[in-house]
C-alpha cells in the first residue's frame, strides 16, 4: 500500500488521502459509558463482517509510544484532560487506511461530541447509520463502576461514574440531534438474541446497499467510448488491436 498521508509543516501536521475507503460503509455505535457500546458493536460486526475500530484503544496505545503525539496524549491522560478531537480522528483515519480490504467499519463509542463528528464528516465521510444506545443512566453508571473496579482504577474515578455518565449523556444527545434521519435508537438492555434480531432489521438497508456497491465494484469495466476519427476508432474499424496506439491529447478522461 502506498503512503496515505503527506507531511506538511511538521511531523504531526498530516494530510490524508481518504479516497481509497470512502466507498465503504461506516456505522457509529454511540452511547454513554456503560451503555453497552462494545457489546452492540460486536453484534453488528458478527452480522455485517465490518471491522471494529475502538478509538479509546487507539488513544491508549498511542500514549505508550515515544512520539510527539504519544507524549502529548500521555500528558493529557495524566492530567485527566480531553484528547484533542483532531488527534482522535487522525488515528481513526490511519486505522481505516490500513484496513482498505475491510467490508466496512464500526466506530465504537464514537463520536464523543459534535466537534469530533464534524471533523470526521468533513474529512472522511458521513456515516450510513448512527446506532444510538438508550439505557437508564443509573444502569449505565453501575455498569461503568463495575468495569472500572475490574480494571483496578482509583476509587475516586469509580465514585465519579455517575457524573461521567450524566455529562456524557448530554454530549451524546447533542451529537444525535445533528445526524437527523441517520440515527436509529436501540434499547441496549435487552437480551442478546433480541438485540441481534433488532439490529439485523435496523441495518438491513445498509447491508443491502453495501452488497450492491460491492457488486458494482466487482463488475467488468464498461466498454470504452470510441471517438470518431480518433486512432482508437480507426483501429476498431480496421479490426486491429489498440493497445499500442497512442492516445491523442484531449481525448482521454484523465483529470488534469
Amino acid at each position: 500500500m502506498g503512503c496515505f498521508y503527506s507531511r506538511r509543516f511538521n511531523e504531526e501536521d498530516l494530510t490524508y488521502d481518504m479516497s481509497p475507503i470512502r466507498h465503504l460503509p461506516v456505522i457509529f455505535v454511540n452511547g454513554v459509558p456503560g451503555a453497552g457500546n462494545q457489546t452492540v458493536a460486536q453484534t453488528i460486526s458478527n452480522i455485517t463482517g465490518y471491522t471494529m475500530i475502538r478509538p479509546g484503544d487507539l488513544v491508549r496505545a498511542e500514549s505508550e509510544k515515544d512520539t510527539a503525539r504519544g507524549r502529548l496524549i500521555a500528558d493529557k491522560l495524566q492530567a485527566q484532560e480531553d484528547i484533542p478531537e483532531q488527534i482522535t480522528v487522525d488515528m481513526i483515519k490511519e486505522t481505516m487506511l490500513m484496513n482498505q480490504d475491510a467490508k466496512g467499519f464500526i466506530l465504537v463509542g464514537f463520536p464523543k461530541n459534535h466537534r469530533m463528528s464534524n471533523i470526521f464528516n468533513r474529512q472522511v465521510k458521513w456515516p450510513e447509520k448512527i446506532v444510538a444506545l438508550e439505557v437508564d443512566n443509573e444502569v449505565a453508571a453501575t455498569r461503568l463502576q463495575n468495569k472500572l473496579s475490574e480494571l483496578g482504577r482509583p476509587e475516586s474515578e469509580i465514585n465519579a461514574a455517575r457524573q461521567i455518565v450524566r455529562e456524557a449523556a448530554h454530549k451524546v444527545k447533542n451529537v444525535h440531534k445533528r445526524f437527523g434521519g441517520h440515527v436509529v435508537t436501540l434499547d441496549s438492555s435487552g437480551n442478546p438474541k433480541v438485540l441481534a434480531s433488532t439490529l439485523k432489521e435496523i441495518l438491513s438497508d445498509t447491508i443491502e446497499k453495501s452488497k450492491k456497491s460491492e457488486a458494482q465494484l466487482s463488475s467488468p469495466a464498461s466498454a470504452p467510448t470510441i471517438i470518431p476519427n480518433s486512432p482508437t476508432a480507426n483501429a476498431a474499424i480496421a479490426n486491429e488491436p489498440t493497445s499500442n496506439i497512442p492516445i491523442q491529447s484531449g481525448v482521454t478522461g484523465e483529470a488534469t
